[in-house]
């Protein structure tokens, strides 16, 4: 069974893909077409995941944006623990220096 969207650009339809693939769904199974100035992606799969294939080919981009932005975030501090820890104990003084003013 075939699930598909039509998105309006290429980074939409790239997003999408990357939903089907972190939700288990083979990449390779995974098209992209373009028709025009709309992309379309589009998955084969049983008749018993099409449900789900749909759901997540129409969910949120902009939920998907933040998740990418938080697995960023986290990359950036797993990198650089030693700044993370100093950028927090900077905060905690500072936050420390305001709570205890008289």
């Amino acid at each position: 069974m075939l699930a598909s969207v039509t998105l309006p650009s290429l980074k939409a339809a790239r997003s999408a893909r990357d939903r089907l693939a972190r939700a288990g769904f083979a990449r390779n199974s995974i098209e992209i077409d373009r028709n025009g100035d709309v992309f379309e992606v589009s998955i084969n799969t049983r008749e018993e995941n099409r449900d789900r294939a749909e759901r997540i080919l129409k969910g949120s981009p902009l939920g998907n944006d933040l998740r990418q932005a938080g697995e960023q975030a986290a990359d950036f501090v797993q990198a650089n623990q030693p700044l993370a820890l100093g950028l927090a104990a900077l905060a905690g003084f500072a936050l420390f220096s305001l709570t205890n003013r008289r």
